[in-house]
């Protein structure tokens, strides 16, 4: 396949799937992007507040996303990018309905995006480097534009989810399968015939609107070509552009939580483990994840400004933060998706996070409240890192970034 037929699909593919939104108002109360600043800021730049007038990039912005990005970013400088014009037509549309005067948009393919001669503070790009011809290329465009104290966040599709949708497109494949009716028709057929051990039903349970209309099922099984990508290849795709890794966006795939009884042989080994080995190692075990969100930054951002560890006694100075859409009610801490059940212990903590106190303040008030008596300071402090470690890596919570130590 020739690079212009390639563009010519990667095009085609995104101006019916998703849905172009109409009505912003209305889409945004249900919905968000996942790495709009609006709230999202205190993952992609912990060491700092919400910055309003961000230099935005959405590259690959299709028919919605720039506009999303502009609508609830009224002071920031908005650019997206797409080679599809029908999607940049509707972006245009949503521009002019809503008075966006804060977006730009542009049709660049993303590996022409120095022809901008444009600085980014906040690069976006979601599901659209898997589908390019040279994604290390496309990435390497992206660094390019990227300021150094900025932020890429990135969508790549997760090969372990996969599986089941990679055997499917490569049989219809065989059948010489198009983007028709008629072929929309035989995928639904074929996967009404499956067996209930075929693994796409397990991706249907991960992504189940890809089944919900004839556009989603022609996006996921009939158009092409993309690469799903391991752990190991998304970090090697963003050290080979000259870029580190920040991060994973979404955390809760890429750990063991209460998977292995504490104490164990197996819990001791896997806990040893290097981040990066751990990440590949659960990926391995937990394959119900259908795509990698995470971030990248340029090399020389300084790392003290985004890594969040609790392996010292210093993340006890982290501020937690609820993460969109996340919060408490009655006996339960909830996400979008999902909620769980906490213990009182777990509860008195929670009820003192507000955006502003340390994990040490909130476990001194904690002390002091006597909530918890017959444990000693040291015992809340450990215990208050080890429930926001846990809370940030199921995604719950974000930390926050305190310059100097508190009190």
């Amino acid at each position: 396949m020739n690079e212009e037929s390639n563009a010519a699909i990667v095009s085609r593919r995104y101006e019916a799937y998703p849905e172009p939104i109409q009505d912003l108002e209305a889409w945004t109360d249900s919905n968000w992007e996942w790495f709009d600043p609006v709230h999202a800021h205190s993952i992609l730049w912990p060491d700092r507040d919400y910055k309003p007038d961000l230099d935005v990039l959405i590259a690959g912005c299709g028919t919605n996303q720039a506009a999303v990005f502009a609508y609830n970013n009224r002071s920031a400088k908005v650019v997206g990018v797409d080679i599809s014009q029908p999607s940049l037509e509707h972006a245009q549309y949503l521009k002019d309905k809503y008075g966006l005067s804060n977006l730009e948009l542009h049709r660049v393919p993303i590996e022409e995006l120095s022809s901008l001669k444009r600085n980014f503070d906040l690069i976006v790009s979601t599901g659209v480097l898997h589908l390019l011809p040279d994604p290390l290329a496309g990435m390497k465009a992206l660094r390019g534009c990227l300021r150094r104290d900025g932020a890429l966040g990135v969508m790549l599709y997760a090969k372990s989810g996969r599986m089941g949708v990679e055997m499917l497109q490569s049989a219809f494949q065989d059948l010489g399968m198009g983007h028709d009716d008629a072929s929309v028709q035989m995928v639904k057929e074929v996967i009404s015939a499956l067996p209930t051990e075929h693994p796409v039903h397990n991706y249907f349970k991960i992504a189940p609107v890809s089944a919900q209309s004839d556009a989603a099922l022609a996006d996921t099984f009939l158009h092409g070509p993309e690469r799903n990508y391991s752990v190991d290849d998304c970090i090697e795709l963003v050290t080979s552009a000259g870029l580190a890794f920040q991060g994973w966006f979404i955390k809760a795939p890429y750990y063991p939580h209460d998977w292995f009884r504490p104490g164990t042989s197996l819990h001791r080994a896997v806990s040893a483990l290097p981040e990066a080995r751990l990440w590949s190692f659960i990926e391995r075990l937990h394959v119900m994840n259908g795509a990698h969100f995470f971030m990248a930054c340029r090399s020389d951002r300084p790392k003290k400004s985004y890594e969040i560890s609790f392996s010292t006694l210093e993340c006890l100075e982290y501020v937690p933060r609820m993460r969109m859409r996340c919060g408490i009610e009655g006996e339960e801490i909830f996400r979008p998706n999902w909620r769980t059940k906490v213990t009182p212990a777990q509860m008195h903590f929670l009820q003192q996070v507000d955006g502003r106190r340390t994990i040490r303040q909130i476990a001194d008030r904690v002390a002091k409240s006597g909530e918890s008596q017959g444990a000693s300071k040291r015992d809340l402090e450990e215990f208050g890192r080890n429930l926001f470690e846990s809370l940030w890596r199921l995604d719950f919570t974000a930390m926050m970034l305190k310059e100097k130590p508190s009190a």
